[in-house]
């Protein structure tokens, strides 16, 4: 119920998720999360808050708070009430109101329809066989130029042959990527989870990133900010912490020691789960990362590949700062890490090392040491190195590229987002003008897919 009356919400205020998302200060992954009802969420989560205040502010600066309440029928116009009333509204378990007859945005429909049918391997031809259409109908839906009705049997039948020729795991995985839905969701409700996702007005989750992405490199202000040392909580100092709360006070430490000893370098390995990452130790991990930068330190990051596109981009916006003044160099692992165990290595090469290796997600009952004896920060380094060695540039930064005469250019205000050859790269037009040459293949594909849906900002 909760996930229908966030559909309806942003449907009736004509807005995405990641419009919300920047409003509320975070990243749209989470909200997208809230409207799939992949999670199961309360009135008190922090999710849910963000998104109540996300919405609020949106109205405020668009002048739709009277058009909101309306919706969840609310008289009073002070900020608690209506914050608390959209709260209530949310969780109330009554149904909204129908509304199926209107058409999913063209764009986003014939772009969401042809990753559909890369991923079941169908032609034109072998779709429309199956649902009783001529080939060419199928290509007007893949371009946008036709969308059925949720309400006509076609939009169905479509869904139902697609999820039909998803048959082998590799395939079912790769639409678990897309559609953003559990593995039993997928088996069981196949159809009907193409369906909804096929005929909702939402960008696919990697193509929202890409947008928040570039709206975010729009927004960074043309002169450096300096910034204030956060208050640091306080911390044990020991060799061992554990648990979520134990790894925050374990990487306080360690960033709050980066900054006094100015150290010039950090290497960073990761694949355990970012749940620890919560909204407010996430915005110290952010604002000690910023005093990193101001320091002038150096982060060389490996992104795990079993991470999908869209976490891969938060992660650059998250630091993007840094990004754009060139001082991460990022890497990806050409290898899948596996089911079974998570490793995190985090290194400062002269004082000290964070190192976790335990079974995945298990975070609650996880170790982590913290090491400063020589041996082993130095047995560490070889260990990243070793790593390291079997990775590849996640995309390299340099000073901006003149596009060729053959090139695709794509604008998006102070961004050049381009197409030439087999490369992707998006040129930062003001100051510190950069540019990003994407080297990963997903992702080189996410840009395409959001180029493609002819998105504004």
């Amino acid at each position: 119920m909760l996930s229908k009356k966030v559909a309806f919400l942003l449907k009736k205020l004509d807005v995405e998720n990641s419009v919300i998302a920047g409003y509320a200060g975070c990243g749209p992954a989470n909200f997208c999360r809230l409207r799939s009802g992949s999670r199961n969420y309360t009135g008190k989560s922090t999710t849910v808050k963000k998104f109540v205040e996300g919405v609020y502010y949106y109205c405020c600066d668009n002048s739709r708070l009277s058009e909101l309440c309306s919706i969840i029928k609310c008289a009073d116009i002070t900020e608690d009430k209506i914050i608390s009333a959209l709260t209530v509204w949310l969780f109330d378990g009554k149904d909204t109101p129908a509304d199926t007859d209107e058409r999913p945005d063209s764009n986003v429909f014939g772009n969401k329809l042809c990753s559909l049918m890369d991923i079941a391997e169908l032609s034109n031809k072998e779709l429309s066989s199956m649902i009783g259409v001529d080939p060419s109908y199928i290509s007007r839906m893949r371009s946008g130029e036709r969308v059925p009705l949720r309400s006509t049997g076609l939009l169905m039948k479509l869904c139902s042959a697609i999820a039909e020729s998803i048959d082998s795991e590799y395939k079912v995985n790769q639409l678990k990527e897309l559609i953003g839905t559990k593995d039993e969701e997928v088996e069981n409700e196949r159809s009907e989870q193409i369906f909804m996702w096929l005929s909702s007005r939402d960008m696919p989750a990697n193509m929202q990133s890409v947008k928040w992405l570039i709206k975010m490199i729009n927004d960074i202000p043309d002169v450096q900010e300096k910034y204030d040392m956060p208050e640091v909580p306080p911390y044990e100092i020991k060799s061992e912490y554990y648990g979520a709360g134990g790894l925050q006070q374990c990487c306080a430490r360690f960033l709050d020691n980066i900054i006094k000893n100015n150290s010039p370098e950090i290497l960073l390995y990761s694949d355990i789960n970012i749940d620890w990452l919560t909204w407010d130790y996430g915005s110290l991990w952010i604002n000690l990362m910023k005093i990193c930068f101001n320091c002038g330190t150096r982060i060389k990051i490996i992104h795990s590949i079993d991470r999908s596109v869209h976490e891969m981009i938060e992660a650059i916006i998250s630091w993007l700062p840094l990004y754009v003044l060139g001082q991460i160099e990022p890497y990806y692992s050409t290898s899948p890490v596996g089911g079974r165990f998570a490793c995190s290595i985090i290194i400062d090469p002269n004082n000290a090392c964070i190192q976790s290796y335990g079974v995945r997600d298990t975070a609650a009952e996880s170790e982590y040491a913290y090491i400063t004896k020589e041996k082993g920060i130095e047995r560490n380094i070889r260990v990243f190195d070793a790593l390291l060695s079997k990775c590849k540039p996640l995309m390299e930064i340099a000073d901006p590229i003149t596009p060729s005469e053959n090139a695709e250019v794509c604008e998006y205000g102070k961004v050049q987002l381009c197409f030439e050859d087999d490369r992707v790269y998006m040129n930062k037009l003001s100051s510190p003008a950069r540019s990003f040459t994407f080297t990963y293949e997903p992702m080189k594909q996410a840009f395409r897919s959001f180029a493609n849906c002819k998105s504004e900002l």
